[in-house]
């Protein structure tokens, strides 16, 4: 190989390279008005929308005043100091304890289908809703927890902050089920 041939091949394996450096520079200012929202950024699927969707859930949640005692004591200490810990464990915990509260309170309510254990994750809002112990909101909400999840169960590794609010989303939401049942 020649100089020539020698240079040449490295000006074309270096040319990207340098151009998106210098585009970075150029643009850093708006790089990093954006990274502000971004958490985590994965160049193959994009994973930085799972903090953004969580604040976006917080709308169709009851709200954090709800959450009832047994739940403000010792299970959600040990869930959000899991969450400072382990974040992706704390996540698919309190996503477990939730479908076992959702499962929970429809076995509560009388119902001539088969029982709530048998029932896919899928179909068990739609029961709720028929039972009376939750709205549309609701069901959103459950869908979109469990989207989130099953992003996490993949390999998604969420920031403390992030698993904080899944916790205490979760932990309204699995409070609401209670009441209702109680309620109904």
């Amino acid at each position: 190989m020649d100089w020539l041939t020698f240079i040449s091949s490295l000006v074309r394996s270096l040319a990207w390279p340098v151009f998106a450096l210098i585009l970075a520079l150029l643009f850093r200012d708006q790089i990093l008005q954006f990274g502000s929202f971004i958490k985590k950024l994965r160049a193959g699927p994009i994973e930085a929308e799972f903090e953004h969707d969580l604040e976006q859930l917080r709308s169709l949640s009851p709200g954090r005043d709800d959450v009832v005692g047994v739940r403000a004591g010792e299970e959600e200490t040990f869930l959000t100091e899991l969450a400072e810990r382990h974040p992706r464990t704390a996540i698919l915990e309190v996503w477990t304890r939730l479908e076992r509260a959702a499962r929970a309170s429809l076995s509560s309510q009388e119902s001539g289908e088969r029982g709530p254990g048998e029932v896919s994750a899928t179909r068990l809002p739609e029961l709720l809703v028929r039972a009376g112990l939750i709205d549309q909101p609701q069901v959103t909400l459950y869908h979109e927890l469990r989207r989130l999840r099953r992003e996490v169960a993949r390999d998604l590794e969420p920031t403390k902050e992030a698993a904080r609010t899944y916790v205490e989303l979760s932990l309204a939401f699995e409070s609401q089920l209670d009441r209702a049942a109680q309620s109904g």
